[in-house]
């Protein structure tokens, strides 16, 4: 009797079997006779499918929720980019947000290795936010050294004797920020382009990078290229030109001018008379 009732329970399974196969849809009879094609919803997937998953279209067109459900997205994604789960771009993809947003954006912060147009851009990024970021900054003092010939007595009433002043300068908020700190009066502390300068090099001190830049010589009896970065001169009297200017700005980690240093020769011509000197400056930034 044991053996009979197995007998009619299989023969009944089998009928089972035959019934639910010749009611399944054409898909599923596929996936029964050759397996998993590798595609759900129309993205394709690839063979060794488990933690990881290799498409594009979850990383393009699903969100971040979706993505992280399959764990760290491994495979190319736009751009050539790579996203992981969240959906965080790295690479291309950055690289090409930076283009679409900024003809000239600011060099990478773990940078070794620097042009001159690189190095230009990074105390640029840095000294161009003194003036909106900054809690004040201060003028520690003020130096005036001759270069040749000497200085008239008659430049005396202005303030220029040989020397240095120690007395401090301060600027606190936008305000005086914008109306003492370089360049006076402009909402710029520097507006250079590559085409105005002789070089620009960097150099790490710690977390901090120094950049020093010396400018190109303005044309004669003009301030040409200095007043694009430094406070020039105004005196009705002779022609004054700058030569050689020199600028020093420490950059903190946080992409912040933190200090600066300016040298800043000038040559005067007054009829038959000439002489010249450098007006130099050291400042210190707080945020």
């Amino acid at each position: 009797m044991k053996t009979r009732t197995s007998r009619i329970f299989a023969i009944l399974m089998a009928v089972a079997m035959v019934l639910m196969m010749t009611g399944c849809s054409e898909a599923t009879r596929i996936f029964l006779k050759n397996g998993w094609d590798y595609e759900v919803d129309g993205v394709q997937y690839e063979p060794g499918f488990n933690d990881t998953y290799e498409s594009v279209a979850p990383a393009v067109n699903s969100s971040a929720a979706d993505r992280s459900a399959y764990g760290s997205y491994t495979g190319p994604a736009a751009s050539g980019s790579t996203v992981t789960a969240g959906g965080a771009a790295t690479a291309g993809a950055k690289a090409g947000a930076a283009k679409a947003g900024s003809n000239a954006a600011a060099p990478a912060a773990n940078k070794t290795s620097y042009t001159a147009a690189e190095a230009l851009e990074l105390y640029k990024s840095a000294a161009n936010k003194v003036k909106t970021t900054a809690k004040s900054a201060t003028r520690t003092s003020e130096t005036i050294r001759t270069i040749s010939g000497s200085i008239p007595s008659l430049y005396s009433s202005f303030g220029f004797k040989e020397g240095t002043k120690t007395e401090k300068v301060v600027a606190k908020g936008a305000s005086e920020l914008k109306d003492k700190f370089p360049v006076e009066k402009k909402s710029y502390t520097c507006n250079l382009s590559a085409s105005d300068i002789k070089s620009a090099t960097v150099q790490s001190n710690g977390s901090s990078k120094v950049v020093t830049i010396v400018v190109k010589d303005d044309n004669p009896g003009t301030y040409s290229n200095s007043s694009k970065c430094v406070s020039t001169i105004s005196i009705p009297i002779g022609t004054w030109t700058c030569k050689g200017v020199t600028l020093r700005g420490t950059i903190d980690a946080n992409g912040r001018l933190t200090s600066l240093y300016y040298k800043m020769p000038t040559y005067v011509t007054q009829g038959s008379d000439a002489f010249a000197f450098s007006l130099e400056q050291n400042w210190s930034v707080a945020y």
